[in-house]
């Protein structure tokens, strides 16, 4: 019930998808894996192309069974309830697979980061959070300190913690009103994504 509810808001919020433009960005990448972090009920695999595999990762066991009900004679995809600093990486393929974290790293602090980046180290990763910034209004303020994420950073933060990743500030991108979202990618090429979303 959770799922259809925040689906449909996410209808009403979204003026830009997050994952149509993840699309756009791995056509350019020669991968045949995606790994989500944090994958929720998978909303991913409605319009994945049937070439990739996909493993989803999510901490609430509901979402995990859910996927794995709907796809459970897919071979190529799989879920597993695990938190972000949990995963062992060591299976998959660095030059093939990609990490997608959308909305997962403000949920999460600092130490189990700092693990995952440990654990990720090599691969190629595209994550987006919200950011907070100083000439932000009262509103989109107001909007992330009542976020479920806790921990929801400073952009001067989320690249000290992500010393080795480059960055896009997507400014008012994504959503029906004003709030800020920061993208962040290891191992792929900055100027083609930007160049593909065209902020």
């Amino acid at each position: 019930m959770y799922s259809l509810f925040y689906r449909t808001i996410q209808k009403i919020l979204l003026k830009r998808s997050f994952y149509k433009d993840f699309f756009k960005i791995i056509e350019n990448e020669d991968i045949n894996h995606i790994v989500e972090v944090g994958c929720a009920d998978s909303v991913i695999l409605k319009d994945l192309h049937e070439k990739y595999y996909y493993d989803g990762f999510d901490v609430e066991e509901d979402f995990i069974k859910k996927s794995k009900n709907k796809y459970v004679n897919c071979e190529k995809y799989k879920f597993e309830k695990k938190s972000i600093h949990e995963i062992n990486f060591d299976k998959y393929d660095k030059k093939k697979t990609i990490i997608l974290l959308i909305g997962v790293f403000h949920h999460v602090n600092d130490e189990y980061v700092k693990i995952f980046l440990k654990n990720s180290d090599n691969f190629k990763v595209y994550a987006i959070d919200a950011v907070r910034l100083s000439d932000q209004n009262f509103y989109t303020k107001l909007l992330m300190d009542f976020d479920r994420g806790k921990f929801v950073r400073a952009e001067h933060h989320y690249k000290k913690l992500l010393h080795d990743y480059e960055f896009i500030l997507a400014r008012n991108k994504y959503l029906n009103f004003k709030y800020d979202h920061l993208i962040s990618m290891k191992n792929l090429n900055s100027e083609n994504i930007r160049n593909i979303l065209k902020f």
